[in-house]
């Protein structure tokens, strides 16, 4: 059964047209420190955003998401990062040898950059900004580093758009409510809340057919496999890597 239990937040819609107007001065710098407020493990803060300002930089950024244009028509664009340099930077300086832990590193440094980015796009939703995650910068990430002169213990993972919106997205639904929430073990769905699952998310596709999304990104030969290779790449280069 689909979910229809009252939000207590305001529901997330994603939007990709924003009017061609800045935010006000502060406002973003206001929205990070927002940011800086989210749970992050041990106080590391393993994590950092970049702001995209350069037009030309947007649009190159934009051409290896997939051509997304609201990477350029937003009024802000940031790309927020895994970050274990900066805390290896301050160990040094005070006569430490940093720790090698790159496995668990990267995993505290994805979920601090997550809580920190989902704070901030919650913030920016509260004013009435519209916010848009750009996951397709994995397409090109090792370029991404090197457009972004991110050093070793730096790695690239979304993309976030915050402007002023210029439609009115629906909501779009969600699986039910048991198959994301399980008690004392992991619950495997059966065949009937799989296909009411795909039944209830058949209207987030224009085409009404949310398996043909699934198996382009997840199915075999679809785009998630195709990342496979570069990411591994990226993440050895960033020291992100282990055997």
């Amino acid at each position: 059964m689909p979910n229809t239990l009252a939000p207590i937040l305001a529901p997330h819609r994603t939007v990709r047209a924003f009017r061609q107007e800045p935010l006000p001065d502060g406002l973003l710098e206001r929205l990070v420190a927002e940011a800086q407020r989210a749970a992050t493990d041990a106080n590391g803060q393993m994590y950092c955003f970049v702001r995209v300002l350069a037009p030309g930089l947007r649009r190159t950024l934009a051409a290896l998401a997939g051509d997304q244009e609201h990477v350029v028509t937003a009024a802000e664009f940031l790309v927020a990062c895994a970050d274990l340099q900066r805390n290896a930077r301050v160990l040094r300086h005070r006569g430490f040898t940093p720790g090698e832990f790159p496995a668990s590193g990267l995993h505290f440094a994805i979920v601090d950059a997550a809580l920190a980015a989902q704070r901030l796009t919650d913030a920016a939703e509260a004013i009435r900004l519209g916010t848009c995650y750009i996951g397709g910068l994995l397409n090109g990430v090792e370029e991404v580093i090197d457009l972004l002169a991110l050093p070793p213990g730096v790695l690239p993972l979304f993309g976030i758009c915050l402007g002023w919106p210029a439609e009115a997205p629906r909501e779009r639904p969600r699986v039910a409510l048991t198959s994301v929430l399980h008690t004392d073990r992991y619950d495997a769905q059966g065949t009937p809340a799989i296909e009411a699952d795909v039944a209830a998310m058949a209207r987030t596709t224009r085409g009404g057919d949310w398996l043909k999304v699934l198996s382009k990104y997840f199915a075999a030969g679809g785009t998630m496999e195709a990342r496979e290779a570069s990411l591994r790449r990226a993440l050895a280069r960033q020291q992100f890597a282990w055997e």
